[in-house]
């Protein structure tokens, strides 16, 4: 039997036809309605709740413990509901405008771009000179083919030479032999007729497991034309890599259906780029992919599976190189790909790109990078080596497995204050919410006020007894559990207080355990001391935004270093845009990842010793 399912969500109406049994959230995915679902939808995280019109019975307990307030007002979770009547669903608002760090650190480099246009005139054939077409062409490009058997680029033998064949004696007689050559190092990519050579540009990528962004520039000058940013769609799969891998493993299709999401949204956003720029998409000739090993595995069509379970083998950690046609890219048909070389199955080309960027590669002294994000990627090193770890420090930091956590988006609380309950919301709209900033400074304003102690206690009823009324007061309770409200219903979308329960207290305390343990690892494994790091790189969109001083009273990063840190913003975008300007940076992306030495901390008795250290706050 099938019902009417009706959803409201943006001013929109959808109506579909549901069979009975369907999950709800399963519902709303075929009709591209992609709800936060940190949790991949197994019913944990209580994200995806919606409100729900219709004669169904009420939420369970658990559901209940998981909505609070909104359980008495007709909401549902999404991925506990399974269909049994016609229901009217609504959806709250998704066009959410995520605060995304696009910006970030951009060294001047030599231009030499992976793609570049060169306009050559030919001498027409005649009885005297009957050398084939392709002959013709490769003789004046100076690619004989007989001492570069790669000279016509095959892009892992994908055809794009075959291609190229196939229109080329159009190109010919109908420019006069007036033609403009598209090169890649040493390959031919393309042939175009007359001159084309104003019209060359390229793209770079930064693909985390939560946003997205992209880079246009003009590769003729090296000019950065355009930025735009999106929420990873892959984010309805789950926040995390293995919750992706996992629903990945099911089949063929949902491997497949993993790729073609993130492809979808990567042509929006170079379309994007395009239009706004007033170029043609035909006309970017190069796109350069950085991100984590399982993102960029995702985005081939490689199978990640291997990353998920011990002893974490990827596909492959090498540059990979295909055509935009095979990968799926709406850019130049004959266009030229290049996902960046990765370290290991936790340690992605967006490490190796920010250790780009930041240049500690390139310096004597020793530099620590941070990278706080799904995970932790934390770099030590210099220019005499190079070593790094990853730490499972989960999506606490995101918002994720956090009462009323959410990413930095629109109506998130991203600073928070004591005395007074200062607080500050992106879009400056009523809180909706908290993000990984504001639970930080929340967590460090409330340890100065006593109201935390350092085991990760909230105070309880004999010990809050001597705090000040304006901290004793907003002691209460959240879901059974003991909380304190960081702003009242009064000031909220949902007219429910923000609290932090002593669970998300323990979540931080987990997730930055984690990453203090694997920074005091790599410094206890070169040997050294923390007054021998001369500078500590803060990179991603997480760490451009905590407070330096709010990180370090929680113990996220060493006090010791915390007036020798600078945040250089997305890293992992600033060092794929210096790949796609420069082949030699390209050349020097692939010794980086040659150079690191990765260790496994799983492994490590040194770092579970520091683990257990630093779940104390000190």
């Amino acid at each position: 039997m099938e019902y009417r399912i009706e959803v409201h969500t943006n001013g929109d109406v959808h109506t579909i036809m549901a069979a009975s049994g369907t999950n709800l959230l399963d519902v709303l995915k075929d009709m591209g309605i992609l709800l936060y679902t940190p949790c991949g939808g197994k019913g944990t995280c209580g994200k995806c709740s919606v409100r729900v019109d219709s004669d169904i019975a009420g939420p369970s307990e658990e559901e209940r413990r998981l909505l609070g307030v909104k359980a008495g007002k007709g909401f549902r979770l999404a991925c506990r509901l399974n269909i049994d009547s016609d229901m009217r669903v609504y959806v709250d608002d998704l066009r959410e405008q995520a605060s995304i760090i696009t910006a970030g650190t951009r060294k001047r480099v030599v231009l030499d771009p992976l793609v570049r246009k060169r306009f050559v005139e030919l001498s027409p054939p005649s009885l005297e000179d009957q050398r084939p077409d392709l002959e013709r062409v490769l003789a004046v490009a100076g690619m004989s083919g007989t001492d570069n058997g790669t000279a016509i680029m095959d892009l892992a033998g994908r055809g794009v030479g075959t291609r190229l064949l196939k229109g080329l004696p159009d190109v010919l007689r109908r420019s006069g032999y007036r033609i403009t050559l598209v090169e890649a190092g040493n390959n031919l990519i393309s042939v175009e007729a007359e001159d084309t050579t104003p019209a060359l540009y390229g793209t770079a990528l930064d693909i985390g497991t939560t946003t997205v962004a992209a880079y246009l520039y003009d590769l003729s000058s090296g000019e950065l034309l355009n930025v735009r940013s999106m929420m990873n769609p892959q984010r309805k799969f789950g926040a995390d890599v293995i919750s992706r891998i996992d629903y990945a493993k099911k089949s063929q299709q949902a491997a497949d259906e993993m790729r073609k999401i993130i492809a979808e949204g990567i042509n929006d956003l170079i379309k994007q780029l395009a239009d706004e720029a007033g170029i043609d998409q035909g006309d970017i000739y190069a796109a350069v992919f950085s991100g984590n090993t399982t993102m960029l595995h995702f985005l081939a069509g490689f199978d990640a599976s291997g990353i998920a379970v011990s002893p974490f083998i990827p596909v492959t950690c090498r540059a990979v190189h295909m055509s935009a046609a095979e990968l799926g890219i709406t850019v130049n048909d004959n266009g030229y790909c290049l996902i960046l070389p990765c370290v290991s199955a936790y340690i992605g080309a967006d490490t190796v790109s920010a250790v780009i960027a930041s240049g500690m590669h390139d310096s004597s002294g020793i530099s620590l990078l941070v990278d706080i994000g799904t995970n932790g990627e934390i770099v030590l090193g210099g220019r005499d080596g190079l070593m790094a770890c990853s730490t499972a420090a989960g999506p606490a930091f995101e918002g994720a497995n956090i009462r009323f956590g959410m990413g930095g988006v629109t109506g998130a609380v991203d600073s928070f204050t004591l005395p007074g309950f200062k607080y500050t919301v992106i879009g400056g709209t009523a809180a909706k919410g908290i993000c990984g900033s504001g639970t930080v400074d929340a967590i460090a304003a409330l340890l100065d006020a006593g109201a935390i102690d350092e085991t990760g206690a909230l105070a309880e009823n004999s010990g809050a007894a001597g705090l000040p009324y304006e901290i004793r007061s907003r002691f209460t309770e959240t879901d059974g559990m003991k909380s304190f409200v960081l702003v009242p219903a009064q000031e909220t979308v949902g007219d429910e207080p923000i609290t932090i329960t002593q669970k998300d207290i323990r979540e931080i305390q987990n997730a930055k355990a984690a990453v203090a343990a694997g920074i005091e690892t790599l410094i206890s494994t070169a040997g050294i001391s923390y007054g021998d790091i001369e500078k500590v790189y803060l990179a991603g969109g997480f760490g451009s935004t905590i407070h330096i001083q709010s990180a370090a009273r929680i113990g996220l990063l060493p006090r010791q270093l915390a007036d020798r840190v600078e945040a250089i913003g997305n890293a992992s975008g600033s060092g794929a845009s210096e790949c796609l300007l420069s082949r030699k940076v390209q050349v020097i992306a692939e010794e980086i990842a040659g150079r690191i030495r990765y260790i496994e901390l799983s492994a490590s008795r040194i770092f579970t010793e520091k683990y257990v250290e630093n779940m104390l706050f000190g």
